[in-house]
């Protein structure tokens, strides 16, 4: 019984895993209720399941608190960008359908222009599937991050699958069923991203190279810096570093240089 409860017993690990995600899954459902902030909620929450997944993760809170800050601006422009697109699309849908003027359902125009809303609206769903987890890891601009998104979500196309049926099946049952509420607060949104984290660290671990975490290994995919450190500040110290280190060897053999000139 002892060793069942010790500290690093299968059981307690299990329990201090379940400990975090309901933590984690606290400070996003909350810090998500302005919905401005949603972008960057996920953000920070696929920041700290993919650490998770990678048994990376130590503190929770600070984790996420850090991704926040660090991906608020950008994270939340990519959200509002989201919210514009879907809207327009789904007015789009509801014009089309009669549903806001009334329009002839014989006509082959509408027909094409239904065709083109269905592959925008799958474009637009495999895109969003791996926007914020990519930009939990790599740092690059939006236009990129969403070019890429792309990409993974086609190349990637099971767990593309199996994340829009994770959270979107997740999200209707909540419609659905108002009560499941009480266990999305509690646990259920950081349990899907902790989920998908696996496959989704699979995934990027295919786009990294091996020797220099800073370098994609796919020619048309294009990164900027990783973070495998977690740190853009220390990516920007070690650069600084770096340089420093450079112009003080140059002095070094300048100086060396002119000693040698000098009878």
């Amino acid at each position: 019984m002892g060793k069942l409860f010790s500290l690093d017993s299968p059981v307690m690990n299990f329990l201090n895993k379940v400990a975090d995600l309901m933590i984690l899954n606290l400070l996003f459902f909350f810090l998500s209720l302005p919905v401005i902030t949603i972008g960057a909620t996920t953000t920070a929450m696929y920041y700290v399941t993919l650490k998770m997944a990678r048994n990376e993760e130590s503190y929770i809170v600070k984790g996420f608190f850090k991704s926040f800050k660090q991906n608020f601006k950008q994270a939340t422009i990519m959200w509002i960008i989201d919210l514009v697109v879907v809207g327009l699309l789904i007015l789009d849908i509801s014009i089309v359908n009669g549903k806001v003027i009334s329009v002839s359902t014989d006509s082959t125009f509408l027909t094409v222009v239904k065709v083109g809303l269905a592959a925008a609206a799958i474009f637009i769903a495999f895109t969003l599937t791996f926007s914020f987890p990519v930009l939990a890891k790599f740092d690059n601009t939006i236009k990129n991050t969403y070019k890429n998104s792309f990409i993974m979500s086609v190349r990637h196309f099971p767990t593309t699958l199996l994340t829009i049926f994770l959270w979107g099946g997740t999200l209707f049952l909540i419609y659905c069923m108002p009560q499941l509420l009480i266990f999305a607060v509690m646990l259920l949104f950081s349990l899907i991203a902790f989920a998908t984290s696996f496959l989704f660290v699979k995934n990027f671990d295919k786009y990294i190279a091996p020797g220099d975490p800073a370098v994609s290994t796919v020619d048309d995919m294009d990164w900027h810096v990783n973070k495998e450190d977690d740190d853009k500040e220390a990516v920007t110290e070690r650069r600084v570093t770096e340089n420093e280190n450079g112009i003080e060897a140059e002095k070094r053999i300048e100086a060396e240089e002119t000693s040698e000139d000098i009878p």
